[in-house]
């Protein structure tokens, strides 16, 4: 679950793992099931006046990160 509030940055995350992405709704994130289910809280970094992202956005950003993790050696 990817969250402002979460410590780790999405480039410390080892997405060569099989993984799970789920979004949320930008107003409200991702539901309490969905916390529930999560294993890791992530961020994107962002500047300080910057406080939120548009969900496809901030998709396209993780989804690129896995990408570019999983076939950087092929």
């Amino acid at each position: 679950v990817a969250t402002v509030q979460a410590e780790t940055a999405y480039t410390a995350v080892d997405w060569t793992q099989p993984s799970a992405l789920i979004i949320g709704s930008e107003a409200a994130g991702a539901g309490e099931n969905a916390q529930r289910l999560a294993t890791q809280q992530l961020t994107i970094p962002m500047h300080a006046a910057t406080d939120s992202l548009n969900a496809a956005v901030a998709t396209g950003i993780l989804l690129f990160e896995a990408a570019r993790q999983r076939f950087k050696n092929s």
